[in-house]
């Protein structure tokens, strides 16, 4: 009789408990199925083959792919009506689409918890809310017209014009201050390596590139640079490149930087992560510490564009 009530007792204290547990699968189930007001699906390639889902789950890989999850709810809000817009833009009118063509990282469940650890359930509940809470929604212009936004990790301090930047003005692209950068641990880095070692990248890039080690100083000189102070112009050899171009060739953060030559070494001082145009991640999480709400964060960097549905 002893054992009967001391099973029953065990029982009772743990059946709440279980109800709890029960009740959070199956809540976590249902929230994907409630936040799928879009019949869009995307074709993912994995390591199993192609794996066909709805807007909701592809988002949540997606943004994990564009930035840090530890950032501000707000954030990762802002970051994931731009997701979806993109998401949408390429997809036009078609129901399906390849995750290829949205132009973003896709980072699988298992490529997640490898890259989260033990903050895995954290950072996955996080960017969920971030999708559920922004459902449906995607950036237009003042005229209406549904946009493709750009964005980048950090900035120097003030943003690029897309007109300064691609030669091709696009009104929400315009350039703003963004002095928040400065205060990141990686607002400047440093990249050092003989002459040699940059005409052997520079080879790489551009087979046809020439210029001996000797007169690599003499011979290297930045020539146009942009009103936010990003590189877009530099003779270097017998090529004269774009600041981006140069950035790729030699695999640099950003295209603002500076060069120095001493006897055989070389040193480039670069400021920023990324293109420099629309978005700064870095510089919108710290709005959104000061208390911004996203639709904030995506007015300020993006001019004069509107959230809805």
């Amino acid at each position: 009789m002893r054992r009967f009530l001391i099973g029953w007792i065990l029982i009772v204290l743990l059946l709440p408990f279980a109800a709890a547990w029960i009740y959070s699968e199956w809540s976590e189930k249902n929230q994907q199925i409630e936040q799928e007001s879009s019949q869009l699906q995307i074709d993912v390639q994995t390591v199993s083959g192609v794996q066909r889902m709805g807007t909701s789950d592809f988002l949540i890989g997606a943004i994990a792919g564009q930035i840090p999850a530890e950032f501000e709810v707000e954030t990762l809000k802002a970051q994931a009506v731009m997701a979806r817009s993109c998401l949408y833009k390429q997809a036009g009118d078609r129901y399906y689409i390849s995750a290829l063509d949205t132009g973003m990282t896709w980072c699988s469940e298992t490529e997640r918890k490898k890259m989260w650890g033990t903050s895995y359930k954290e950072n996955n509940d996080r960017i969920r809310q971030a999708v559920r809470e922004t459902d449906g929604q995607i950036l237009y212009s003042e005229g209406g017209q549904m946009i493709l936004p750009a964005w980048f990790y950090i900035g120097n301090g003030k943003t690029r014009s897309a007109k300064e930047a691609w030669g091709e003005e696009t009104s929400w692209f315009q350039s703003v201050e963004s002095s928040w950068d400065t205060e990141s641990p990686e607002y400047e880095t440093t990249t050092e390596m003989t002459k040699r070692q940059l005409i052997r990248q520079m080879k790489r890039y551009d087979p046809a590139f020439d210029c001996p080690a000797e007169t690599l100083a003499s011979n290297c000189e930045i020539t146009a640079v942009d009103s936010a102070g990003y590189v877009t112009e530099i003779q270097i050899g017998n090529r004269l490149m774009s600041g981006e171009d140069f950035r790729y060739a030699l695999e640099l953060p950003s295209a603002c930087f500076k060069i120095a030559f001493e006897s055989n070494q070389v040193q480039i001082r670069v400021y920023g992560r990324g293109h420099g145009v629309g978005f700064d991640q870095y510089g919108a999480n710290r709005q959104a510490k000061e208390g911004k709400n996203y639709e904030q964060l995506l007015q300020y960097y993006l001019t004069g564009v509107k959230v809805g549905e």
